[in-house]
């Protein structure tokens, strides 16, 4: 089992087509960004979830998660930790939230940045746009078409 720490906006990738971003963090809450391809299921709490299927053929599933929760995507198996907090937003955003990967072997597990300078190394691209900032722009294009 490997555990790494993330803060808000940060990912892990599992393997290279899953991953983890830690979206938001709430008092007793803790959202997740789950991106996976469409072969990939996410199971919670018993149960198999749907996901959102993106334009480009990915799956998109946005859980809410409380302390010592856990799920499991393709032969992963994914649990947080974290602290609830009475303090304010920002300060809430800034703590790390302890992520738990349970996979086997043979499924590498990294940090954004590692696999970032892993891609660069072996001569990939990047993706163009981060799954936070991807989030951020489709939530924005929603609450204007709300607010309209």
């Amino acid at each position: 089992m490997l555990t790494l720490t993330r803060r808000v906006g940060e990912t892990i990738y599992i393997g290279d087509h899953i991953t983890v971003t830690v979206y938001d963090k709430l008092r007793y809450h803790l959202m997740l960004a789950v991106l996976a391809p469409p072969g990939v299921h996410l199971g919670f709490g018993g149960n198999r979830m749907r996901a959102v299927a993106l334009p480009d053929g990915m799956g998109f599933y946005l859980l809410i998660l409380l302390d010592r929760d856990a799920f499991t995507v393709g032969e992963a198996r994914v649990s947080v930790r974290f602290k609830p907090s009475f303090l304010g937003v920002a300060t809430l955003r800034a703590q790390q939230v302890r992520v738990s990967i349970d996979a086997p072997r043979s499924i590498e597990v990294h940090r954004e940045e590692i696999y970032a300078r892993k891609l660069l190394d072996a001569g990939g691209r990047l993706p163009p746009i981060s799954v936070p900032e991807w989030l951020r722009r489709a939530n924005l294009s929603v609450s204007c078409r709300a607010a309209a």
